[in-house]
């Protein structure tokens, strides 16, 4: 009886461990799709379970792997962070600050910083593997697939990185003026990787080669990572317009203008809507067929980031002055708020552990 029992507590225990590994937010966007859709819900009374200050500020976005939470901040420090408690596990200091979200894979974790340099590292114990020098700054969050990552530079450069060794396979190298550059993270799929530039054009090239397959100008500049779903790539623009471009020819399938201000984060997918908040704290619906609005809901706050949204339908989207809106997307109503001391400016994370939040003084939030 002891034996079965001790078995048959190893199989939750590991059924447990795989459940919550197929629900980890291991990078920016969720994966390198960008679908920002968690495989686990949104807690509907969410309670919060710790709090945990940094050192500095923090614009980029967590990470969650296994029990593990990654946090990159103004001090110039990647933080590891015990999901269980927010125990600080290690540290370590890097040449500048940093704004870009990490991206793990395996037992690696890739960031870059404003000194332009990419780093990866152990991510159980906070070893540098090795750096790659780009020659401006890293605000773009590293994307990975397979043994590549991808990473866009302000030298005007995309860059395909081998995980493995930090050696560059290609990159590319897009047009734009002096203050140009990449800024936000890619998009990847099995054959192209694709990113808009802060000139406002957007690129497709071949993944395993940097050869340039399409460009499309969508009028000014891209923040934020398109959303890959079928054969679309939806893009939200600075010249207040959310696109929908053919992903094999770059072609503008529709445009959409949001009444008030520029979209902000990218936006999400569900039920054939296109859900995109703008700066000025309005929520869009938007039909993902033909762009038309279908809904509005005014948050009254200023918005700098976009959703995560839950197996359960329900998406959460942030304010800068602190406030959590979840809604469900199914029914088109909110279905709680919450409110965090300190500016959220930074990306949302949602995983197996539970919704993780990381405000502009430096406190990483854990809300279950």
């Amino acid at each position: 009886m002891q034996l079965h029992t001790r078995l048959l507590l190893l199989l939750l225990g590991a059924a447990f461990s795989g459940a919550l590994h197929a629900a980890d937010w291991p990078m920016s966007g969720g994966g390198p799709h960008h679908t920002m859709h968690s495989a686990v819900a949104v807690p509907l009374h969410p309670r919060t379970v710790w709090q945990t200050q940094i050192e500095g500020a923090v614009y980029a976005g967590p990470v969650v792997v296994d029990h593990e939470i990654y946090v990159a901040g103004h001090d110039k420090q990647l933080w590891a962070l015990n999901a269980a408690t927010g125990a600080v596990r290690w540290k370590r200091k890097l040449g500048e600050v940093i704004s870009a979200t990490p991206a793990v894979a395996g037992d690696t974790i890739v960031v870059g910083a404003k000194d332009g340099i990419l780093t990866a590292l152990d991510r159980h114990t906070g070893k540098i593997l090795w750096q790659t020098e780009t020659k401006k700054r890293i605000i773009s969050s590293p994307i990975i697939d397979g043994d590549t990552l991808y990473v866009g530079s302000n030298d005007l450069h995309l860059y395909a990185v081998d995980l493995n060794t930090g050696a560059v396979k290609w990159r590319y190298l897009t047009s734009g003026y002096k203050y140009s550059g990449i800024f936000c993270a890619p998009t990847v799929d099995n054959e192209k990787v694709y990113v808009g530039t802060k000139d406002g054009i957007f690129y497709a090239l071949y993944r395993d080669s940097g050869k340039l397959v399409w460009k499309r100008d969508v009028g000014s500049s891209v923040y934020r990572a398109a959303l890959l779903n079928g054969d679309h790539l939806y893009v939200s623009s600075y010249d207040r317009h959310l696109y929908a471009l053919d992903r094999s020819s770059g072609g503008i399938l529709w445009r959409t203008e949001l009444l008030d201000d520029w979209p902000m984060g990218t936006p999400v997918l569900v039920n054939g809507t296109l859900y995109v908040p703008s700066r000025s704290g309005k929520l869009y619906g938007i039909n993902a067929g033909n762009g038309k609005i279908e809904w509005r809901d005014d948050l009254g706050v200023t918005v700098q980031q976009g959703f995560v949204v839950g197996s359960n339908h329900t998406g959460v989207v942030a304010g800068v002055d602190g406030e959590l809106f979840a809604f469900d997307l199914g029914n088109r109503r909110r279905v709680w708020e919450k409110t965090l001391n300190g500016a959220i400016k930074a990306p949302l994370a949602l995983s197996g552990i539970g919704l993780v939040a990381a405000t502009e003084d430096g406190v990483v939030t854990l809300l279950r």
